[in-house]
């Protein structure tokens, strides 16, 4: 029986053997074609992720989400977007190509035209359009109340939550900056000792207005001081990232390829 691994190389070996691989154009179309191979044949497929993570590394492209691949609006080969924010957290620049706006205009227009309450669309950091040094995006649509505060009494949470298991969360991040009294770093991954649930909120957490109470977790995890910190952070506070230990093997795989 084909193993994983070399059944997704298999399959990559297939496609990029009708391109000359020496030079920058071939390399170009080797990957588009292996990402349209992906979009017509891959997308029920486990191995979907795998073969994307591989054929950018080997074909030395950025990465193309599984989301970016199901998505009903199809990138561009040229888009490229930066969304840059501020030291002082006051000015934030969108910088994008030609195509880059014009696939954000269609993703726009399918979150404008979506009946469904829930939808919203994550673009992350390092993963195409968007640049390595971009911040991560992400784009809800709302109702005019959301913005006036008519709807501040509603049921429905303001933001979606989060389908994830606390207790499945191996690893912690911090989006632009984290809370001024933890010497922790922005961006960098802790890994997460242990979580409960802290319905309470206790004075060291980190608020998060906009989501409901019974979703806030004491996180445990090592500073970088070196010291233990227990702190509480919301599960679906957007300025914090969680990771179970499958995403951290694959972003573990995808750097050691």
């Amino acid at each position: 029986m084909t193993k994983p691994v070399e059944r997704v190389t298999e399959m990559l070996d297939e496609i990029v053997r009708r391109f000359d691989l020496s030079h920058d154009f071939g390399r170009k179309r080797a990957y588009e074609a292996a990402i349209d191979y992906a979009r017509e044949n891959l997308i029920e497929d486990p191995a979907c992720e795998d073969f994307l993570k591989q054929a950018a590394t080997r074909l030395g492209f950025a990465p193309v989400t599984f989301d970016t691949l199901e998505s009903r609006v199809k990138l561009p080969k040229g888009a490229w977007l930066d969304v840059w924010i501020s030291d002082d957290d006051d000015e934030v620049a969108f910088t994008g190509t030609s195509d880059g706006i014009q696939y954000m205009i269609d993703l726009l227009t399918q979150l404008k035209n979506s009946t469904d309450k829930e939808e919203h669309i994550h673009l992350d950091r390092s993963f195409l359009p968007l640049t390595e040094t971009s911040a991560n995006l992400v784009l809800f649509k709302e109702e005019e109340a959301w913005f006036t505060g008519a709807a501040a009494e509603a049921e429905v949470p303001r933001l979606p939550q989060r389908a994830i298991d606390p207790k499945s969360i191996y690893a912690i991040q911090f989006i632009h900056y984290p809370p001024d009294d933890l010497p922790i770093t922005s961006q960098k991954l802790y890994r997460v000792l242990g979580v409960e649930a802290d319905p309470n909120e206790d004075v060291n957490s980190k608020e998060f207005t906009d989501g409901i109470g019974d979703r806030y977790y004491r996180f445990a995890f090592v500073a970088d001081n070196g010291e233990k910190l227990d702190y509480t952070f919301h599960l679906d506070d957007p300025g914090v990232n969680y990771f179970t230990h499958r995403e951290i093997i694959a972003l573990a795989m995808t750097t050691v390829q």
